[in-house]
């Protein structure tokens, strides 16, 4: 039991880290304290209490989190552009949980029968939702990293500009590609089933690495500058490339061993891609130095 309590002190302390820095700063070494204080009582009375004081802890943590990132956010804290000064852990698991969250709900609105409804409608009305629905990941990716950073008002309103734009951005040049690839599969029609599903797979790779690119360099320049844009375009494509080629073996491996059902797989392949591209992202913004030259990141949001 004592070991149980020791692995669940650690994961409760790794959740405090989610919280703005100066909460931590100033509760999180208390709240560690009396939680694992609370358990020790509970585990001297039974197992059950020490589940109980879990679970209570875990319905109020996330309320806790929400509260104290918009207080933090109304205060107007500082977007350091030294260094997001915060741990790289807790970056990647919050740039993770964004662009996982994104990829589910793009993957959502592929599986609605909202496209037919619009197509028929208008055609055009469809590639306005794909514009829009494909930025989701990389905004909410962006809020995330922003919140992990401590940011303000106007960093989180250039967090959404920019993210906006290199989302829709993305969507219509990606839609180019699928065009081009569309055209390929036609042509290739006619080979064996095996060299067909391997051709899909990678030009399904090059629109989701062509989607990363912009992904990667709206977040930058949200961020940053020129070079950090350029910079984060090719790690987006990076990214990209290895949460989609992971998803997608993955997916295959479970459908091919569980019956998922026909819309099981694509919510597994797209939220390995949101988690994977993301962490990698957020992995490099842990490290990333902010350009001193950046207005809106150098000083106190109103």
């Amino acid at each position: 039991m004592e070991a149980l309590i020791q692995g669940v002190s650690k994961i409760y302390g790794l959740l405090l880290g989610l919280f703005p820095r100066e909460f931590q700063n100033e509760f999180k070494e208390e709240m560690e304290d009396v939680f694992t204080a609370s358990l020790d009582d509970a585990s001297k009375i039974s197992a059950t209490l020490v589940v109980r004081a879990c679970i209570f802890e875990l319905f109020d943590l996330p309320v806790n989190l929400i509260v104290e990132h918009l207080s933090n956010l109304r205060k107007g804290s500082v977007m350091k552009t030294t260094s997001f000064e915060v741990v790289r852990a807790r970056v990647i698991l919050m740039a993770a949980l964004g662009m996982m969250a994104g990829w589910i709900l793009v993957s959502w609105v592929w599986r609605s029968n909202l496209y037919q409804k619009l197509n028929e409608i208008h055609p055009w009305l469809v590639i306005l939702l794909e514009a829009i629905e494909l930025a989701l990941p990389v905004i909410l990716c962006g809020l995330m990293l922003g919140i992990a950073a401590g940011g303000g008002s106007r960093a989180f309103l250039r967090i959404i500009l920019w993210t906006t734009a290199a989302g829709i951005l993305g969507s219509l040049v990606s839609y180019l590609v699928r065009i081009g690839t569309s055209t390929i599969l036609m042509n290739t029609r006619y080979l064996p089933t095996t060299k067909t599903a391997w051709i899909n797979m990678f030009l399904v790779l090059a629109v989701m690495c062509t989607v990363g690119v912009f992904h990667g360099a709206g977040l930058g320049f949200a961020f940053g500058g020129w070079r950090t844009c350029l910079k984060f375009a090719l790690i987006g494509l990076v990214a990209y490339a290895v949460g989609s080629l992971t998803g997608h073996f993955i997916s295959s491996f479970l459908s091919s061993r569980v019956p998922l059902g026909n819309d099981g797989p694509t919510y597994i392949e797209y939220s390995i891609v949101g988690a994977l591209a993301g962490g990698i992202l957020g992995w490099f913004f842990g490290k990333e130095r902010q350009p001193k030259a950046d207005p809106v990141m150098r000083t106190a949001n109103a």
